[in-house]
């Protein structure tokens, strides 16, 4: 069950979100936002992830920011997947026996895309991402694309098969590909 980082600190959610989110009011602040919203589909449940990686962050003494950043993006998405766990775990069923391509060439095409992968999640519209993507789909794309998490990785977070995985992470390698083609001819347009 998803608790309400707010809530159990004592505070409305208004009061944590304006002590939390407000002072990183700053691309960092953004791109959890984004990541949380991406998994949960869900604005009140992806600040409430924000909110509660920066509880946890607040909670240390950190001197390194750079490794700090990092850790929040990942508890960010953990307190996110830990919200939508059910809906990820139904969408498995979907992706069941797809997962058939030779594991040496499967694994080669996955590590090449993961850079090109991130910058693109990073641009892309979260309402289409929502709107085209299951949960479990969102969910590795943030977890492989943004993360770098392994399969395995994501197989553990997510309670799915190593198989399920590989075979969402086929369909979003070939649904970032037909966006990137859609978005091609506006980015190359003159100005």
């Amino acid at each position: 069950m998803f608790v309400n980082a707010a809530e159990v600190g004592g505070t409305t959610r208004s009061q944590a979100h304006a002590t939390h989110i407000g002072s990183y009011r700053s691309k960092e602040g953004n791109i959890l936002f984004r990541l949380a919203y991406l998994i949960t589909a869900d604005e009140v449940q992806a600040e409430d992830s924000v909110i509660a990686a920066y509880d946890l962050a607040g909670q240390g003494k950190t001197p390194f920011r750079c490794w700090l950043s990092e850790w929040t993006k990942c508890a960010t998405v953990r307190s996110a997947i830990q919200a939508r766990l059910a809906d990820i775990r139904e969408c498995e069923d979907r992706y069941n026996g797809l997962d058939r391509k030779p594991s040496r060439h499967r694994h080669q095409i996955m590590r090449l895309d993961l850079p090109a992968m991130t910058e693109s999640i990073l641009h892309l519209d979260p309402e289409m991402v929502i709107a085209e993507l299951d949960s479990l789909a969102r969910a590795i794309l943030v977890l492989r694309g943004v993360l770098s998490a392994s399969v395995r990785d994501c197989s553990i977070q997510l309670n799915v098969s190593s198989e399920s995985v590989r075979a969402v992470q086929r369909r979003i390698t070939t649904w970032l590909t037909t966006v990137r083609k859609k978005q091609l001819p506006v980015l190359q347009r003159p100005a």
